[in-house]
């Protein structure tokens, strides 16, 4: 009897560990299946850069690398960056429009990393309107974000095309490199000048806790205070200063994903110090940036078949957390397998 029911467990044992086997090949096929899924976004149409990738501590950028910058001028001088984002509309921060808006004093600069000098790649596009997010406050910097209709729809070229948009669930994780773009300040100094070329510096984005935390303590607000909104991103280092300068408001903050850049930002804040009557930008703090998809409704509300992406950033915990379980099945199956 001992013999038989030895027996027949095993026959019983290699039936059920036959059909373990078969289900947790089919749980792993789902979870690459799903995680492939996850990873895949539309890339047709934007983001796409001619050529692959000095903003303060940067360096100077090549010719066609960020088609979707612009340079938004007032009377013929650079006042502030933006990024195309179709044929007819530049994003850009609303504290560069001042009011009364005067849509005739502006225009805007594409496809050349060139302010000063005339080439043949330079397009100049006359400003048809510019609408300013009615929520804006310039003292907590909250809704910093313009929107900006251009004349006439404009040619898309390898040197001129859009940043592509993301979802409003997207949340760039902390840690994520990212690429900021100007022609702001080349020095510390607020006085300084702006630079020549288009500058371009890599930057990696900062927690919102954590930045909230650092700032709240140069500010010297009670833990209650939140410098840092909901509507912000922040990105840059803890140590010196790497990052975008005066100069470089309203400009893009783009992150690459499968070789597709996402607008993550647009330049809005810095922390400035200011030494012997001497105004600088203060070490040791991120750049703040508005994240525009915060504000995707009011985008779509007057930007005409405009698109938003879902797009799933890597970041140290969320590989971990796949890893998991994708070991443990594994390691299930080898045992059942013995």
């Amino acid at each position: 009897m001992e013999a038989a029911g030895f027996g027949q467990y095993r026959t019983r044992r290699g039936w059920i560990m036959g059909h373990l086997c078969s289900l947790l090949a089919i749980a792993l096929l789902a979870t690459s299946l799903v995680q492939g899924a996850q990873g895949s976004e539309n890339q047709a149409g934007c983001g796409k850069q001619l050529v692959s990738g000095r903003i303060l501590n940067g360096q100077a950028a090549k010719d066609g690398a960020w088609p979707w910058q612009v340079s938004v001028q007032r009377h013929g001088s650079h006042v502030c960056g933006g990024s195309l984002i179709s044929e007819s509309w530049v994003v850009s921060a609303a504290q560069c429009f001042t009011p009364p808006v005067i849509s005739s004093t502006y225009r805007v600069q594409l496809g050349e990393k060139s302010i000063f000098d005339q080439t043949r790649n330079q397009t100049f596009s006359s400003v048809k309107r510019v609408i300013r997010n009615p929520s804006y406050d310039s003292a907590t910097h909250q809704a910093d974000i313009a929107l900006v209709e251009l004349e006439n729809p404009i040619s898309l070229t390898a040197a001129i095309s859009p940043v592509c948009l993301l979802d409003a669930s997207v949340r760039v994780p902390a840690g994520t490199p990212c690429w900021v773009t100007g022609w702001g300040n080349r020095l510390p100094q607020m006085s300084s000048s702006l630079a020549k070329t288009l500058q371009e510096v890599e930057v990696l984005t900062v927690g919102s806790t954590v930045c909230n935390s650092h700032f709240r303590k140069a500010l010297q607000k009670p833990a209650t205070y939140s410098p840092i909104k909901v509507d912000m991103l922040c990105a840059g280092y803890m140590k010196g200063y790497k990052g975008f300068a005066p100069g470089d408001g309203g400009g893009p903050l783009v992150c690459e994903k499968n070789g597709t850049w996402y607008l993550g930002g647009i330049v809005s804040w810095l922390l400035t110090t200011t030494v012997n009557g001497v105004t600088s930008v203060a070490d040791g703090y991120p750049g703040v940036y508005n994240r525009p998809n915060a504000y995707n409704e009011w985008i779509q509300k007057n930007v005409p078949g405009v698109t938003f992406t879902v797009v799933n950033f890597p970041s140290n915990s969320a590989h971990s957390s796949a890893k998991i379980p994708r070991v443990l099945l594994l390691t299930i199956l080898l045992w059942l397998t013995l």
